[in-house]
């Protein structure tokens, strides 16, 4: 099995909708900073009496990883669920 692209690297990454941004671009950073986010969270979740909205909030941040790589207007946007105002009222409320 291959491990690799066959493509080199010239300092770019390609997105789920297509397209490709720099690998120094603001939203491969934010998809870091939300997997980050996320294995904390699963280590706080392995804790005696977690709160089990911990496991909503993982969800959350996995779809908030699938609405930052499928930029708007791209062929498969309408297979991602944005995250919305609904859902940052529903943070707050927690």
């Amino acid at each position: 099995m291959r491990l690799y692209t066959r493509s080199g690297d010239d300092g770019t990454t390609g997105l789920f909708g297509g397209g490709r941004v720099a690998k120094d671009d603001p939203r491969i950073e934010a998809f870091g900073a939300v997997d980050e986010c996320n294995a904390a969270l699963g280590v706080a979740l392995a804790c005696p009496n977690a709160d089990p909205r911990i496991t909503d909030l993982q969800g959350l941040l996995l779809q908030l990883g699938s609405d930052l790589a499928t930029p708007a207007g791209t062929p498969h946007e309408d297979k991602v669920r944005r995250i919305g105002e609904e859902d940052a009222a529903t943070l707050e409320a927690w």
